[in-house]
């Protein structure tokens, strides 16, 4: 027996409890909590565009705010996206707790059981990393502060620090920096959080589809290579491995393709914000450098950069690896030894070979499919936006 949410799920389980984005839990405490991070990341996105009631609005001051803006909008696009879907991935839950319940094969249990243990592996790295992008936070201007005291060079001052890692474009940078540096903290904090959450259960639910694919695999293989004891019996022990591996791979679709449909159109405009927001940080990164400005003005382009590109590679490659997982289906069919079968149940795997020939992809965003070509076509629009961008500048 696998328990998906006390085993498979658990370290999603605690990232969303930190969050408030846990289906399972609902009480007025949960409420309050999502109320605080949400109104930390809309109060983050909104506070960019004061700017512009202080400031003359010019190109490059249009591009400098874009370019956080739309990387905070995010945040608050997939807290929203999954605070609004809490009962649609309570119920994938279920129906994937429900679909390893019935499985009885020791192999197919154990098969469920790696794939979990493969999505805990993706969660720790993902946690991993989250905790080095906080401690890297708080720790690089605290040794700073702390060089300048060993060493007594009385450049780094702890105000001084602290400007030096808020952005020349900030309203009342230099008045109220102890402030806007907390609430910018709090927003990557909440917001890292979120992403690192959804991103994790993205993986580890199309990790478990991946499972009920190989299930499916593994129960065409068996069904042909019954022994022959009777034919009769035989025959009927075929048709039913056949129908269940089907049944199982319809479920797999199925549950899928309802946990993603969920989120459509929130992924739609999401992945239209990385794209320009990718571009206008590779244009920062580019405009930095060539002015000569500040080695935190690079940093904090380069660190957004790097966050998009982890995001859209590592779930294009989910999507990837269940496409591929799906085919394998098809290429378990037509290298058993279908021919030693009954004509009847030769004409059940004929039906399958059918079937495999329609690629099964998972959707995110109501146009685009989830793969390495994906990933692709977005950096390479990224890339064409920002060289558009430089031209314009010039």
């Amino acid at each position: 027996m696998i328990s998906i949410v006390s085993q498979n799920f658990s370290l999603n389980r605690i990232v969303l409890l930190l969050v408030g984005l846990w289906p399972y839990q609902n009480s007025k405490l949960v409420q309050l909590q999502i109320i605080l991070c949400l109104g930390t990341l809309i109060s983050s996105v909104v506070y960019q565009f004061a700017v512009f009631i202080s400031a003359d609005c010019t190109i490059n001051l249009i591009f400098k705010v874009f370019s956080i803006a739309l990387f905070f909008s995010m945040y608050v696009i997939e807290y929203n996206s999954f605070r609004i879907n809490r009962q649609a991935m309570k119920w994938s839950l279920e129906q994937l707790q429900c679909i390893c319940n019935e499985l009885r094969d020791e192999i197919e249990i154990n098969i469920m059981r790696k794939c979990g243990d493969h999505a805990k592996r993706y969660a720790i790295l993902f946690i991993s990393f989250q905790i080095f992008n906080l401690l890297s936070i708080v720790l690089y201007p605290l040794a700073l502060y702390i060089l300048d005291i060993v060493l007594c060079i009385n450049e780094y001052h702890l105000n001084h620090v602290i400007q030096m890692f808020i952005p020349k474009h900030f309203v009342g940078r230099k008045n109220y920096f102890y402030l806007i540096f907390l609430h910018s903290g709090a927003t990557i904090c909440i917001g890292g959080t979120v992403i690192i959450a959804t991103l994790m259960m993205c993986i580890t639910y199309s990790k478990h589809a991946c499972g009920m694919f190989k299930i499916a695999s593994y129960r065409i293989e068996k069904a042909v290579n019954t022994p022959k004891i009777d034919h009769l019996k035989n025959e009927i022990t075929m048709y039913r491995e056949i129908i269940e591996a089907v049944d199982i791979h319809r479920k797999a679709i199925k549950s899928t393709a309802i946990f993603f449909s969920s989120f459509l159109q929130s992924r739609f405009v999401l992945i239209i914000f990385a794209v320009i927001t990718l571009s206008l940080n590779l244009y920062g990164i580019s405009e930095t450098i060539t002015i000569g400005h500040d080695f935190q003005d690079v940093m904090f382009h380069v660190l957004i950069v790097a966050d998009i590109f982890l995001y859209m590679f590592i779930l294009n490659y989910a999507g990837q690896e269940f496409t591929d997982c799906n085919d394998h289906i098809f290429l378990t069919s037509y290298n058993v030894r279908w021919y030693v079968a009954p004509l009847h149940v030769q004409k059940l795997i004929l039906f399958l070979l059918q079937r495999g020939n329609k690629t099964v992809s998972l959707h995110f965003g109501m146009m685009f499919v989830l793969s390495l070509e994906l990933f692709a076509t977005l950096t390479k629009a990224s890339i064409s936006y920002f060289t558009l961008m430089c031209s314009i500048q010039q």
